[in-house]
């Protein structure tokens, strides 16, 4: 039994959805071009919006899942064809030092923190670590990471979880989860999806965001502030939690192929790379210019 799931994750371990083409920051949005450009549009107080110039792009990532007055300060950070990473914006705790990494095949950012996956299975991060998020150097034979606002998870090739950072609402409760194939990171709460389609949840459930016991056929996640998105397989699209903004308000949305959870709204990018939003677009990060098809 055990050597058939290793298997069956391998197989899912090798089609991983590591290469984000959207992404939700706190208030800017980022889209990755077919053509290795990137568009970023909403709030550019520290830069995080210029990205016009970058070429040779695979992934991307716009920092912060935080509601608060000083999200605006925030980065973006991009993944190149080589495995070198870019960034700009803000720099306040060092979390754009990226350019010495190398041989990187994922990244991800918290609020102020950025990590990147190598392709030999470590982790590489940069930024604040007064909650210990960044202690990922001991890290091995990792598949994912994600970043949420003060904690970071790392998803293994065994379909189980390490943690690390803060957890002052169990957001790191994460020991016992197994079969794991996909995990997002939100400001208070972490989200895992199985092997078997369901979603595992844990950390601060004030808003019922991490009410998802119901939820199936799931194929990824993606957690907000106080918000979760469910991507199923069948291309359509499940919220669970604040709706204050109308960030929930996807229900009908259909042919989706990639979510991305914002603080107080959503994007999901379709099959014909049209990219479709709900919720605060207060500073713009609603404008959405279509990537290039």
């Amino acid at each position: 039994m055990y050597e058939i799931y290793l298997t069956l994750y391998k197989e899912w371990a090798d089609n991983l959805d590591l290469l984000n083409r959207i992404s939700s920051g706190s208030r800017h949005s980022v889209f990755l071009n077919t053509d290795g450009t990137v568009t970023a549009f909403g709030n550019n107080t520290n830069g995080q919006c210029e990205v016009h110039d970058w070429r040779n792009i695979i992934g991307i990532s716009a920092a912060n899942v935080h509601v608060a007055l000083n999200t605006g300060h925030t980065h973006t950070i991009g993944l190149k064809e080589d495995g070198t990473v870019i960034a700009v914006g803000n720099n306040q705790r060092g979390q754009a030092n990226v350019t010495d990494w190398y041989d990187i095949r994922q990244i991800t950012t918290g609020w102020s923190h950025s990590l990147g996956l190598r392709r030999s299975g470590q982790v590489v991060a940069v930024g604040r670590n007064t909650e210990k998020q960044c202690e990922v150097s001991c890290w091995e034979d990792i598949v994912k990471v994600a970043a949420g606002d003060w904690h970071s998870l790392g998803l293994t090739n065994k379909g189980t979880i390490i943690g690390t950072g803060n957890n002052m609402k169990g957001q790191i409760d994460i020991r016992e989860w197994n079969d794991i194939k996909d995990i997002s990171c939100g400001y208070l709460h972490s989200l895992g999806v199985k092997i078997d389609g369901t979603v595992a949840a844990t950390g601060s459930n004030k808003y019922q965001q991490c009410e998802v016991t119901e939820w199936r056929n799931v194929h990824s996640v993606s957690a907000g502030s106080y918000h979760s998105v469910a991507l199923n397989k069948d291309g359509t699209v499940l919220a669970k939690g604040s709706n204050q903004f109308g960030q929930c308000n996807i229900e009908n949305w259909t042919n989706i192929v990639e979510i991305s959870a914002g603080p107080t709204y959503t994007l999901g990018l379709k099959e014909d790379g049209t990219v479709i939003g709900a919720g605060s677009n207060k500073y713009g990060e609603l404008n959405i210019i279509t990537p290039s098809t």
